[in-house]
């Protein structure tokens, strides 16, 4: 879309995210937080108040809110109750479900038999709240049998990202992990909306996927750097080659939606709520990394900086009206 016409229908757009923000606030608040009151008022300490702000916060917010409606704007249906409530529950079970290879350290075997075998997992309150909300997925979703699939392939690449703690890898390794696992993220949060979809939307949402979980790096590239966890983000020497590869993927992805089988309207305002809501955000943090590299003569190590240089605050408004110009450019 040309920057004018960008910047014409912008007003919209965040009039929009707004509204859908708001709306699923009041959702959570009505919906999930009787539910999470319960099981906290019997937590056995396997959970804590980082699981629920990932829930209210971030992950029961945002799945919803900006990638339900994107979805939503695709197809140009308003999103459905149920749907919103599918779509919530697997935000809030994306958290808990990390936690099992992050902090509970489950066996895999354990976690792909829930997964794959709907086994409830009832040791401790943080796997109950994870089968609540795996439950409400498969009772509200289209299809349940594609949630399913959907889910084990999130597992998998869960597997294949604890290589990222182990020996060093090289980029393309990295990038691979990287792609695959914002991929199958992406179309599980897909299966929230469709019972069947073409190949041409299971490739885009797959694209578009992969270049947000390196979004999702590129913002985590302090917590991974304390974590010893290797990313692009953490690995690289020159951010500038880190932003042509971010941007010219999410350009390609952006020629590839193009061709969906959507009216044109409705795939510039999918394009549009991805981009305000992730991807011109990233392009504001990936500046502000680049600048750290004339403190390490020209390049970029991230050993090096503080945890004030490697975080970038979306919420201040000079990054804010940054990530606004980005949107306008990309």
């Amino acid at each position: 879309m040309p920057f004018l016409q960008k910047a014409v229908t912008l007003p919209r757009d965040l009039k929009s995210i707004f509204s859908n923000l708001d709306t699923q606030h009041e959702f959570l608040h009505q919906h999930i937080k009787p539910v999470t009151s319960q099981y906290m008022e019997s937590n056995d300490g396997s959970l804590d108040e980082a699981d629920i702000q990932k829930i209210f916060s971030y992950y029961g917010l945002a799945v919803p809110a900006i990638l339900g409606e994107a979805f939503c704007l695709l197809r140009g249906v308003p999103i459905s109750e149920k749907e919103r409530f599918c779509s919530t529950a697997q935000g809030a079970m994306t958290g808990l479900f990390d936690d099992f290879f992050d902090k509970q350290f489950l066996e895999e075997e354990s976690i792909k038999k829930a997964v794959n075998e709907t086994i409830h997992l009832n040791r401790n309150s943080n796997e109950q709240l994870f089968s609540w909300f795996y439950q409400k997925v498969l009772e509200t979703s289209p299809n349940a049998d594609l949630i399913k699939q959907r889910l084990s392939s999130v597992y998998h690449a869960q597997v294949e990202s604890k290589k990222q703690t182990a020996g060093k890898l090289t980029e393309d390794q990295l990038l691979s992990i990287t792609l695959q696992k914002g991929s199958s993220s992406l179309l599980f949060y897909y299966s929230a909306f469709q019972e069947n979809e073409q190949a041409i939307e299971t490739g885009v949402i797959a694209e578009l996927g992969g270049w947000m979980q390196l979004a999702n790096d590129i913002f985590d590239v302090y917590k991974d750097r304390e974590a010893g966890i290797q990313t692009l983000a953490t690995t690289c020497s020159q951010i500038r080659q880190l932003k042509s590869l971010f941007e010219n993927g999410v350009k390609a992805g952006y020629a590839n939606a193009l061709k969906l089988p959507f009216p044109k309207k409705n795939i510039q305002l999918f394009l549009n709520r991805f981009s305000i809501g992730i991807f011109s955000r990233c392009m504001v943090c990936l500046d502000q990394l680049e600048r750290n590299q004339q403190f390490s003569n020209g390049r970029f190590e991230v050993e090096k900086y503080s945890r004030k240089q490697l975080i970038c605050d979306m919420d201040t408004a000079g990054n804010k009206f940054r990530s606004v110009l980005k949107h306008l450019q990309l």
